[in-house]
């Protein structure tokens, strides 16, 4: 396996498109080495450059225009859409605000709940983040429950049902995961209940454990369920909000995501996603000073 990228190749793990990295090229915005008239790209120098240096604070350091965070749907395909150039690397909600702060991108997702003060993403954000320059914004609300194939399961509302069948967990530090064992916690249940599967590291994979048969039940979204046409019991309507870093709103990426978010396109598309609701986007949850 090569240790360098060539252009097509940085172009997909970025997913943008080659004509973008020629202008960071361009730019020097990106790492890069110039072979016999060949664009390469070092995958370590890659990976150090879309981390950032850790001991550079928010404040001082460049910072790439990538999206960290939680995966959603419907996020993941309105970047895509309006070609805004913002590349994605979603790893959970708690990493991804830890991951913020490091300067590794320059907004992050996450639907993080705090059971204790009953309200979704802004106690960790104000614990974590609130020294720094950012703005919670409002994506979606989003319905999650139970997603299986057995109809069987449908009688009994709970996650009790499915004692000793095989459920996905997803990652630690992910919102689903963190819901998930406080759900359990609420039933006196723990993971030993349940039969092991392999982790899951986005919605989309948690499902496709169901129709594998590798699983039997995973704590999922309502899109997913109805776009593989599997059973679904509601559990939770959550908040999913995008934490921003302020120096980023009004620069040409971010602002061509927003404003494809205001077209009748992305409105068709979030609204053939069983489970979403969009009318609060853009509200502000939380501004630090």
């Amino acid at each position: 396996m090569s240790d360098y990228f060539t252009t097509e190749e940085l172009a997909d793990f970025l997913r943008v498109k080659a004509r973008k990295i020629y202008d960071m090229v361009s730019k020097e915005e990106v790492p890069h080495s110039k072979v016999m008239g060949k664009l390469l790209f070092s995958k370590i120098e890659i990976s150090n450059w879309i981390s950032g240096s850790r001991h550079q604070s928010l404040d001082d350091q460049t910072v790439p225009m990538v999206l960290l965070g939680s995966h959603d749907p419907l996020l993941e395909l309105a970047v895509k859409k309006s070609q805004s150039g913002i590349a994605m690397s979603f790893d959970g909600s708690t990493q991804g605000i830890d991951r913020l702060k490091l300067n590794e991108g320059f907004a992050s997702g996450l639907h993080l709940y705090d059971y204790q003060k009953d309200i979704w993403n802004i106690p960790i954000i104000n614990a974590k983040l609130s020294n720094k320059p950012i703005v919670l914004v409002e994506w979606a609300k989003r319905e999650r429950g139970l997603i299986f194939k057995n109809d069987n399961y449908i009688k009994n509302n709970s996650i009790e049902n499915f004692k000793g069948k095989k459920l996905v967990r997803r990652q630690a530090g992910s919102g689903a995961e963190k819901y998930l064992q406080y759900m359990l916690n609420a039933k006196n249940l723990n993971y030993d209940d349940f039969d092991r599967t392999d982790i899951a590291y986005s919605e989309n994979d948690a499902v496709l454990l169901i129709l594998s048969n590798q699983a039997d039940v995973t704590l999922g979204l309502r899109s997913e369920a109805k776009k593989y046409n599997l059973s679904f019991i509601p559990i939770v309507t959550e908040r999913f909000d995008l934490v921003v870093n302020r120096k980023f709103w009004f620069e040409k990426p971010f602002q061509d995501l927003l404003n494809f978010c205001k077209t009748k396109d992305f409105k068709e598309i979030a609204s053939n996603l069983d489970g979403y609701d969009i009318r609060d986007f853009g509200k502000v949850h939380f501004n630090s000073k």
